[in-house]
Parts: C-alpha cells; structure tokens; sequence
C-alpha cells in the first residue's frame, strides 16, 4: 500500500483489495476495518468488495458506516504528507523487471523493517531520487543500477549522507549487463567479500551481501502470524533482528529519529508533516491471526515525544472515534504523550 501510494505521487492511489472471502470463524465487517483501517493509515484510498469481483460488499451498512467517517476526516488522511527526516528505501523498476523475486523479498523486508520499528521512511524511485534530501538511503539488492543512480549515489555521498547497500547491488547496469567491476563497490573501496560497516568521516555506508531485510521477511513469514496471536514478540527471532538494525543504523549512519514512537513491533507507524504538523499514523496488528482471528489485542501505552515549543498541543484520532487531546509533558524541547491504547488504529499529531 506504500508502495503504491508513493508510486502514484501527489493523487492518493485507488487501492482494491479484499478483506474477506468466507472464512467461517472471521467476522466479515472486522476484515474489512481492518483492511480500511491499514489503508486510511496508508493514506490510500479505499474500496471493499464482495468476492473477487468489483462490485457488491461484504456488509454494506460497515461500508456506509466507514465511508461517512472517513468524509468527516478526509484532510487528515489525504491532504499530502509531506517527509520530515526520512530514512529513504529504493525501489528499483530495472532490478524489479529484471530479478523481481530477489528484489522484493529484499524490499518488502527492508520496509517491514522500518516500519514495525516506527522510524520515519519515504520510498524513493527513479523519478523522486534526485528530490530525496534525507539523511540516509537504503539499497535493498538493488542489482541494477545505470550511470546516472551511481552519479547521484556519489554526490549524495560527498553531502555527508549514509548509505545502506545489500546483497549485489550494483552488480549489473541498468540493462541488465553484469559488471565486472561493481561502481558502488568502487565507490566505496569494497570487495564485495564480507559485511563491512564505514570507519572513515564523510563516507557513511553500511554494505551487508547477507541482505538483512530479506532475512526480517523470512523470520516474520515464520513467525509473526502466530505471535501476534499472542502479543508475544519479546524472544523472537524477528524482534531481535529489527533491535540490532535499528541500533546499526543509529551508530554507524548517526539515523536519530526526530519523532520518537515507543510501541511493539505488532504495530506499524508511518511519520509524516500534514499542513506543517507532525503526525504519527498507526495501525495496530497485535491479536490478529490469518483466517481466525479479526479483533485486535489493543495496544497499550504507546509513547510519542515530537520536538516542540511551549504551549504545543497534542491530539488523536481513533479509527471510528473522534478527535481528542491528549495530555502532554514539556520537557527539553520535546513534548511527550502516552496513548492508553490502540484498538485498530490511530492518527496523532502536534500543533
């Protein structure tokens, strides 16, 4: 849903999808908040319908119910959102057509990444890469890469940005042809051999051929439907991976994150500046479980510190809810604010 949304630039993407297909111990009308809730929190726009076709729903008086609730509230969903300080993600269209299985595990794995991690992210694709102004981009087995990406990965570099390189990125052009010698190996001094974090001021890289995000979507594939039935992540192999990732990237690429959201990884967060306001979109996963399960385990006591100046003002916006101010501490800059919990999902925002 991202992906698509980014894809399709400053006009919010019309996203069908299908919420639910009979399964006996699913409630029809939470499958489709739930799909209308992670599209709202996408900033997509949505549609619901009954089988694989494209017309109907599964429970019409849901959809009346959304719909109206969703009028009430367009601008906070689909007026722009704007990057803060993102961590940006690459989507490669050459690497996709050319090696698309490799490039999408590596993809979808790197964003799972970031986003149950609650670290703020824009994709980027060839047509935004010379807009991209944030700190740090992430290549994820980005194979193909032709003259003018690997000119532009050399001047954001000399600007004192940080790079994550995976797997062989850069290992063919952008036809397709392999290249005896790598130019962001070169770029980098890399032999290509073994994982190598920068050392040296001015060249910021973390380069893993060993592609992290591919090995995240794997543990999540084996892990996460059943724990999330649980709430239980604490010993898992998926959250020990997005601890150490998130810890590389503060300590070798400087990433701190402005906005600072404290919840599970059973939650999913997007940051975004809407009408020059900080917002935190978050969908709650927790309690859900494919085919069984449609009711959420609510989050509990999410905390969200966004900079600020004296006198800021927090407030929420629960998915079916209303808006509401959350009680706020001033401390160093910042403002802090605890969420008592997270049914399905949430908007905040300071103003």
């Amino acid at each position: 849903m991202y992906s698509f949304r980014a894809f399709a630039g400053s006009k919010a993407s019309w996203m069908l999808n299908y919420s639910w297909d009979g399964e006996k111990k699913v409630d029809s009308k939470e499958a489709m908040k739930n799909l209308f809730a992670a599209q709202l929190m996408a900033g997509s726009n949505s549609w619901d319908a009954k089988g694989h076709v494209m017309s109907g729903s599964n429970d019409m008086e849901t959809r009346k119910t959304v719909f109206q609730w969703i009028a009430s509230h367009e601008n906070t969903f689909y007026r722009p959102r704007s990057p803060i300080h993102p961590i940006g993600v690459y989507f490669s269209p050459q690497t996709r057509n050319y090696f698309a299985r490799e490039f999408i595990e590596s993809y979808r794995g790197m964003m799972a990444l970031l986003l149950q991690s609650h670290l703020e992210f824009r994709i980027v694709t060839p047509r935004t890469l010379k807009t991209f102004k944030g700190k740090a981009l992430i290549l994820p087995d980005v194979k193909c890469l032709g003259e003018s990406e690997v000119n532009f990965l050399r001047a954001y570099l000399r600007e004192g940005n940080g790079l994550v390189l995976t797997g062989q990125t850069g290992q063919y052009n952008d036809r397709r042809q392999f290249q005896s010698e790598n130019p962001v190996h070169k770029l980098l001094g890399l032999d290509g051999s073994a994982r190598k974090v920068s050392s040296e001021p001015g060249a910021r890289f973390i380069y893993d051929p060993q592609c992290p995000g591919k090995a995240y979507l794997k543990q999540l594939s084996e892990e996460f439907n059943r724990l999330a039935a649980l709430g239980d992540y604490q010993d898992s192999h998926f959250n020990k991976s997005r601890e150490n990732f998130s810890r590389q990237l503060a300590s070798a690429l400087n990433v701190v994150p402005e906005i600072e959201v404290a919840a599970s990884p059973f939650v999913s967060s997007q940051i975004a500046s809407v009408d020059g306001k900080m917002h935190v979109f978050l969908a709650n996963f927790r309690g859900l479980k494919s085919q069984e399960a449609a009711v959420q385990i609510p989050e509990r006591n999410v905390r969200i510190s966004f900079p600020a100046k004296p006198g800021a003002r927090v407030f929420s916006l629960p998915f079916l809810g209303q808006v509401g101010e959350l009680k706020g501490e001033w401390k160093n800059n910042k403002i802090s604010c605890l969420i008592p919990q997270i049914a399905k999902a949430t908007v905040v925002w300071c103003e």
